[in-house]
């Protein structure tokens, strides 16, 4: 999606300020908020949390896609602070930019989607991602090189369509957290969801990691199984982590600070096959 958007915004101020931040001072990291120009004419701001270790850099990138709430105001979501996330990564010498894409919490525009059309969903979000990488390409401490893009729920489902129709040079892997987009109340959802993750697989080289969990409330371990056989069907490289029983509902693991170790040994060894080390 070469020649779209504006990569100028990444280093405007907020403006207004940030809500405190939930650790100390102590917390041996640098976080910005951003305002990332969109992909639109005009543009709107997409409001990223950008999170850098200590030093110069250039640091390896992780882009963070949330996800979505059911039966609530895209509007209402708070802003995307992954911190569990983030604070293992920053760690081990990377950064962490958390992008809100259109019509979540504070950033511009509007987003629409439906179950009915998985992929068009996926798609949308995908041109956001693609416009938040773009404009963090331009940080003089991100290393335009070495990135991985993840995304959790909605915002994976959206990480894998980014995979297959936009994806950066620089874009070593794609990591998927329990994802997918679903109706909240009728039935008929998973046939859409499965020819969209087939879609893509068709799409796409770029290898992908992938977690789910048994007691997920949103994918049954099964259906999961079958979304990544259908991704996989004409050669996507995907690998499939069943991280099991975590908690009441394994789809809040990668927020928590207790799935950090269900998350990161699969993780250390993506980074270490794709040459994404950052320490």
């Amino acid at each position: 999606m070469t020649g779209v958007g504006q990569p100028l915004g990444f280093l405007c101020p907020a403006p207004r300020p940030s809500p405190a931040a939930p650790w100390t001072a102590a917390t041996p990291w640098l976080r910005k908020v951003l305002h990332l120009p969109s992909a639109d004419r005009p543009s709107v701001p997409l409001v990223t949390t950008l999170y850098l270790p200590p030093g110069d850099g250039p640091f390896p990138l992780w882009v963070f896609n949330h996800g979505k709430s059911f039966g609530g105001d895209a509007r209402a979501q708070p802003r995307c602070e992954p911190i569990a996330f983030a604070r293992v990564l920053i760690r081990h010498g990377h950064a962490v930019a958390a992008p809100n894409r259109r019509g979540f919490a504070d950033s511009g525009g509007v987003h629409c989607s439906h179950w009915l059309n998985p992929l068009a969903g996926a798609g949308c979000c995908a041109r956001d991602i693609w416009a938040a990488v773009e404009a963090l390409l331009a940080h003089p401490k991100i290393d335009a090189g070495r990135i991985v893009v993840a995304g959790h729920s909605y915002g994976a489902l959206g990480t894998l369509a980014y995979g297959g129709e936009f994806r950066h040079p620089g874009v070593r892997a794609l990591v998927n957290f329990m994802g997918g987009l679903r109706a909240e109340r009728e039935d008929g959802w998973q046939q859409p969801l499965l020819r969209t993750f087939r879609h893509l697989g068709r799409r796409t080289r770029c290898p992908s990691l992938w977690f789910y969990g048994r007691n997920d409330s949103f994918w049954p371990i099964e259906l999961a199984r079958s979304l990544h056989a259908a991704y996989v069907e004409r050669g996507a490289p995907a690998r499939f982590v069943d991280v099991g029983h975590f908690r009441d509902d394994a789809h809040g693991l990668v927020l928590d600070e207790a799935g950090v170790v269900r998350w990161w040994p699969e993780v250390a060894r993506l980074l270490a096959a794709s040459g994404m080390r950052g320490d």
